[in-house]
């Protein structure tokens, strides 16, 4: 479980007590600093980074006047605000902040009044790319744990993709990059960054989260081949694309186990570590054999054959990586 640190929260803390007009004057300033390129107008900000992958979030929020008073449950790792919290997208510009002070540099896509229907994002898209050599996308302004979203984006190799990193698909009606995968063919994806009941002044950001996304896009982000994507736009033709219909009706209404492929809710699916790295979704039925979860991070994984070890590959590695530090130091 991951909990804000003194200056995090100082972080947050000013983000969320900053006007769009403020914001967007500080994360100008920031890339600034950090990237050689920056272009800057009134609607949006791109930085060109040294990755082929763009991560995008939006500056405004619903509320018209920043949070003033911040409460914060440690033991829930939950933040909420009586003002409205606007985590919605403030996360976002927090987790890019986050990767960028990481080391990372990906090109930075910041817009302004998404909330107001995308504005900013739809005077970009009437740009030519400004990123040469960009391969895809990720948005980080959706509710929830871990949810990726394509919106008309169906390549199934890059849902594929995205969802081994410990996402799973659903549907969603809107955001930025819905304007900017259309006008530049490149695929995109929007992540869920932790926050639940956006646009209300009951919105909570759960922290715990939002780092996990984080962490999974520096993952995605140190590939040692990033691979590239055809954009190829979802097809509302039912009648003659039956495949179609049934994955757009399974990102409304549920998900398929990855190995019954019976349909359930997201909820009902429990995420699976596979030997590959890979996450697979099961539901209870299918996790009753080869299945065990880990008896140091709790999470539940694959296991081959007759083997009894109840830990999985990830947290073995960490512990013999561990071992081998400290006997070095003998």
């Amino acid at each position: 479980m991951s909990i804000l640190n003194e200056q995090d929260y100082k972080l947050i803390e000013r983000l969320v007590s900053l006007s769009q007009k403020q914001l967007k004057r500080v994360m100008t300033k920031y890339l600034k600093e950090r990237y050689e390129k920056v272009i800057v107008t009134k609607d949006y900000l791109v930085a060109i980074g040294e990755v082929p992958i763009a991560l995008v979030a939006h500056m405004d929020t619903v509320f018209k006047t920043p949070v003033s008073t911040l409460y914060y449950d440690q033991e829930k790792t939950t933040l909420w605000s009586p003002d409205g919290l606007g985590a919605d997208d403030r996360a976002g510009v927090f987790a890019i902040i986050k990767i960028l002070q990481a080391g990372y540099k990906p090109s930075i896509i910041l817009t302004t009044d998404e909330e107001k229907g995308g504005l900013g994002a739809s005077q970009l898209a009437l740009k030519k790319c400004p990123i040469e050599g960009l391969k895809y996308m990720i948005e980080l302004d959706r509710r929830g744990i871990n949810d990726c979203v394509f919106y008309d984006c169906y390549n199934e190799e890059f849902i594929d993709y995205i969802q081994a990193f410990g996402f799973l698909e659903q549907w969603g009606s809107f955001s930025d990059i819905s304007f900017l995968m259309e006008a530049w063919k490149i695929c995109g994806v929007n992540l869920s960054v932790g926050y639940m009941n956006e646009h209300t002044v009951c919105e909570t950001l759960n922290v715990s989260h939002l780092f996990k996304t984080i962490e999974k896009v520096k993952t995605m982000l140190e590939e040692d081949y990033i691979p590239d994507f055809e954009y190829k736009e979802l097809v509302y033709d039912y009648a003659n694309y039956p495949d179609l219909a049934k994955a757009y009706t399974s990102s409304l209404y549920g998900q398929h186990c990855s190995k019954c492929k019976n349909l359930y809710w997201e909820y009902e699916l429990i995420p699976v570590k596979t030997a590959t790295g890979a996450i697979k979704f099961l539901c209870p039925d299918c996790t009753i054999n080869d299945v065990e979860w880990c008896e140091y991070c709790g999470e539940a994984f694959e296991v081959c054959g007759a083997a009894t070890e109840k830990i999985c590959k990830e947290c073995s590695d960490k512990l013999c990586t561990k071992t081998s530090k400290n006997n070095s130091k003998k």
